[in-house]
């Protein structure tokens, strides 16, 4: 099975996210939640760890931590154990509650706290149960807004310090943020669904924690955030196989336009630029078009072993590159 990519340090931000085993859920009533929300207070003073913000949902659950002793596993892990000990036991069954290994996406909380924190109160807006986001009472949001008080092991000065150093003031404007018409997906902005920053952050990790790292085929993101094949020289290979002109790969709004497709999939895959980035080369496409037409090839990828076998010989091309 593969391993996700942990990059751990002292002081790191992440988005960490687990689902139930199956997509099942992981609370059954509000005793569960209390718990849960319980478990996170100790999770914090036990390990010491920052937490920015959380949203439980039925069947998952998010939260944006900061690890100032760089101890995101152990902690994560805690977690899931002691609540899935707890579940266990009060509803009388066995097994995992957790789907496998927890998600972590290590963060640039410079340029995204905020916005990842909006990302977050608003799931279960998104998920139709709520129409204000401090409407829900299991995540963290009541208490951004004033609603609420803030847990002792619940941060939320470091957010709402970049809305104003008043404190009434910051949470009426972090509501009307909460509020906002367009609301983009940070997550979409993820490169090999390990780091979110902008490009001096990105090239820092790399530098700094992966750039000396062995290569390891049980963890493909570090393959693919490693330093890969530019888009035009990915762009100039999927010309020359399907026998078309670069330009058309680049114009959106042709039907059929299989070139195209398979250099967004293959640009997704191994150039290492964030989704938004790549939809700005193919046209200003969102980042949210790059990920769909990527997963589309892919699906018919694996109903079609002439075009599989096509993409994998122009992808051996350029990693040999």
């Amino acid at each position: 099975m593969a391993r996700p990519l942990r990059i751990e340090y002292p002081g790191a931000f992440y988005h960490v996210m687990n689902r139930g085993q199956r997509q099942e859920p992981i609370v059954l009533d509000r005793r569960d939640r209390e718990h849960f929300v319980s478990d996170l207070g100790r999770l914090s003073g036990r390990f010491h760890v920052l937490i920015h913000g959380y949203c439980l949902m039925a069947n998952h659950y998010h939260l944006i931590l900061e690890t100032p002793e760089g101890n995101l596993s152990r902690a994560v892990q805690w977690l899931n154990v002691a609540y899935a000990a707890y579940y266990n036991r009060r509803h009388q069954c066995s097994g995992h509650v957790f789907q496998g290994r927890f998600k972590s996406l290590l963060v640039d909380a410079t340029t995204y706290l905020e916005a990842l924190s909006r990302y977050l109160h608003l799931n279960p807006v998104r998920a139709g149960l709520v129409s204000r986001a401090w409407d829900y009472e299991w995540s963290s949001c009541r208490c951004f807004v004033g609603h609420e008080p803030v847990p002792p092991w619940l941060e939320v000065s470091r957010i709402l310090g970049g809305f104003s150093a008043r404190k009434k003031a910051a949470q009426r404007r972090y509501a009307a943020y909460l509020s906002e018409a367009d609301v983009s997906d940070p997550l979409a902005e993820a490169v090999a669904s390990s780091v979110l920053g902008n490009q001096a952050f990105l090239h820092w990790v790399k530098d700094t924690f992966l750039s000396a790292r062995p290569a390891d085929p049980e963890i493909p993101e570090l393959k693919r955030i490693r330093p890969g094949p530019s888009v035009a020289a990915i762009i100039s290979a999927v010309a020359k196989a399907w026998q078309v002109d670069a330009e058309q790969i680049l114009t959106p709004g042709r039907k059929r336009n299989h070139a195209r497709d398979v250099a967004i999939y293959v640009c997704r895959e191994m150039s290492g630029l964030p989704c938004r980035e790549l939809g700005r080369r193919f046209g200003g496409i969102s980042g949210a078009a790059i990920t769909l037409q990527h997963d589309r090839l892919a699906q018919r990828m694996a109903k079609d072993p002439a075009l599989t076998e096509a993409v994998t010989q122009i992808r051996t091309e350029l990693a040999r590159k």
